[in-house]
C-alpha cells in the first residue's frame, strides 16, 4: 500500500486491485510537521488508477493468485496502450502534487511488490518493448540474501543489488522501500503493523530502524533513498504514518 496526505486526513491506496482517486486541492505534510497548502491544476482533477502485481512467469506451473503469466501481463500492457494510458511513477505523482509538474492525460501506475527476479527477466523486457514504467518495491533482506547467491530461478528468486541497480538506471523503473526485514506475518508481527499491546515507543523504534536501514542500503547501493514506502501486506497502523513522514516519505 502507498500513503499520500490529503488535507488533514489520509487516503490509503490499497493495491489489491485497480484503484482511482482525484488530486484536487491538498494540504500535504512535509518532513518537519508543518503543512504546505498546494493548489494543483486549478479546478482540474486527475484520476489515477494503480495496479499491483507481484510476479510474472512464463511457466504455467508457477501461476497462482500472486503470479500471473507473461501472456496475461503483456495483454494488460497492450490494453493500456490501446486505451490511451501512460504509465507514471510515484515520484512523478509527488512532483505533480508538490510542484505542479504535469501528468499525462490518462496516467496509470504499475507496481510490483517484493522484488522477484522475474521482474527483471520477464517484466523489464516487456516494459522496454512497450515503453512503459513501473514501481518495484523490494524487501532489503531478500535482496541482501540473493546478492550472495547465484540463483536466478524466475519462479522464486529475488533481485540482487546489481539487478536493482540496473533496473533503477534503466529509466523505466522506480525502486520502492518494502521494508528491510518486516515482510512477514507471524506471531511476532503482521508486516509493519503495530501490535495490539506494543508501546508506541517500542513500535516507533522498530519501524524507524527497519525502514531506515532499507533507506540507507538504497543510498549505499543505488545512490538515492526511495521516495515511496510500500506496506507489507497492506498492514498499516495510524501511528506508522507520522513515523514514515519523519523518516522522509511524502
Amino acid at each position: 500500500m502507498y500513503v499520500i496526505k490529503f488535507k488533514t486526513a489520509v487516503l490509503f491506496l490499497a493495491l489489491f486491485c485497480a484503484l482511482a482517486f482525484s488530486l484536487n486541492y491538498f494540504i500535504i505534510q512535509d518532513r518537519g510537521g508543518a503543512y504546505d497548502e498546494l493548489a494543483v491544476s486549478g479546478d482540474a482533477s486527475v484520476e489515477l488508477p494503480i495496479i499491483m502485481y507481484h510476479g510474472v512467469i512464463d511457466q504455467s506451473k508457477w501461476v497462482n493468485e500472486y503470479v500471473i503469466s507473461k501472456e496475461s501481463f503483456e495483454s494488460d500492457l497492450i490494453y493500456l496502450k490501446q486505451n490511451g494510458y501512460t504509465t507514471v511513477t510515484i515520484g512523478e505523482v509527488i512532483d505533480y502534487v508538490y510542484s505542479g509538474a504535469p501528468l499525462p492525460e490518462k496516467p496509470i501506475v504499475l507496481t510490483f511488490d517484493d522484488g522477484f527476479y522475474n521482474n527483471l527477466s520477464i517484466v523489464y523486457p516487456l516494459l522496454e518493448k512497450y515503453n512503459m514504467k513501473a514501481v518495484i518495491s523490494v524487501v532489503g533482506a531478500y535482496t541482501d540474501k540473493y546478492s550472495e547467491l547465484d540463483d536466478k530461478n524466475p519462479g522464486y528468486a529475488y533481485l540482487s543489488w546489481d539487478d536493482v541497480r540496473f533496473l533503477s538506471k534503466s529509466g523505466l523503473v522506480e525502486i520502492g522501500n518494502h521494508s528491510y526485514d518486516m515482510h512477514s506475518i507471524d506471531s511476532a508481527r503482521n508486516g509493519t503493523k503495530k501490535n495490539k499491546n506494543e508501546s508506541e515507543e517500542h513500535y516507533r523504534k522498530a519501524l524507524t530502524e527497519d525502514a531506515g536501514k532499507m533507506q540507507e542500503l538504497c543510498a549505499e547501493n543505488l545512490g538515492f533513498e526511495p521516495a515511496v514506502f510500500t506496506y507489507p501486506y497492506g498492514a498499516i497502523s495510524e501511528c506508522s504514518i507520522d513515523i514514515l513522514n519523519e523518516i522522509g516519505f511524502k
